[in-house]
């Protein structure tokens, strides 16, 4: 999740099921994710970029 563990054992710690784990909180997990979009896609472009760049 947001700290990059397990859900299953972020759930299994809060005594809770997956399910609902995800359906409170999943809107941390959507922040999670909108923060961790641009820092794994700037990477991929500058990768991609180079392979481009390789073949011609």
């Amino acid at each position: 999740m947001v700290a990059g563990t397990d859900p299953a054992e972020c759930a299994r710690r809060a005594g809770q099921s997956i399910q609902v784990l995800l359906r409170h909180y999943a809107k941390f997990l959507a922040e999670a994710r909108d923060h961790a979009n641009p820092l794994i896609e700037k990477p991929m472009e500058r990768w991609e970029a180079a392979e481009g760049g390789a073949r011609g």
